[in-house]
C-alpha cells in the first residue's frame, strides 16, 4: 500500500514538474484524483499540499496550456478543483471552495492581474 501511496504521488510529481511546466498534463486530474481518495502520510500530505499550490500557480501565470486542461468537467464536483482548471485560470472559480493554501495563492494571483 505504501509503495502504492509513493507510485501515485511520484507520477503526480512528475506531471506537476514536468508535463504541466509545458503546458501539458495529459495525467494530472486523473492522477491528483486518485491522490484525493488515497490515505497518505503528513510528509506525503505536504508534498501534495506543495504540488497543488504549484499547479494552481501555473495555470494562472503560464501564457500557454492545453485546451484539454481548461476543458472544466461539470460531472465532476467543484471541490475537486482539479476537474475545474478552466474556472481557475478565468477566476470564475470560488475560492472559498479552496484549502486556504491554494486560495491565497489564487487571490493573489487573481488581484495581481
Amino acid at each position: 500500500m505504501a509503495t502504492q501511496r509513493f507510485v501515485r504521488l511520484n507520477g503526480y510529481r512528475e506531471e506537476v514538474h514536468f508535463a504541466l511546466d509545458m503546458g501539458e498534463g495529459p495525467l494530472l486530474r486523473h492522477g491528483r484524483e486518485r491522490l484525493s481518495q488515497a490515505v497518505l502520510t503528513p510528509a506525503e500530505q505536504a508534498e501534495l499540499a506543495e504540488l497543488d499550490a504549484d499547479v494552481i500557480d501555473t495555470v494562472l501565470v503560464l501564457d500557454e496550456v492545453a485546451s484539454y486542461l481548461l476543458d472544466d468537467d461539470p460531472a465532476q464536483p467543484l471541490t475537486h478543483w482539479w476537474w475545474h482548471l478552466g474556472k481557475l485560470r478565468t477566476g470564475t472559480y470560488p475560492a472559498d471552495l479552496l484549502p486556504p493554501p491554494l486560495r491565497l495563492i489564487y487571490q493573489q494571483r487573481r488581484h495581481a492581474a
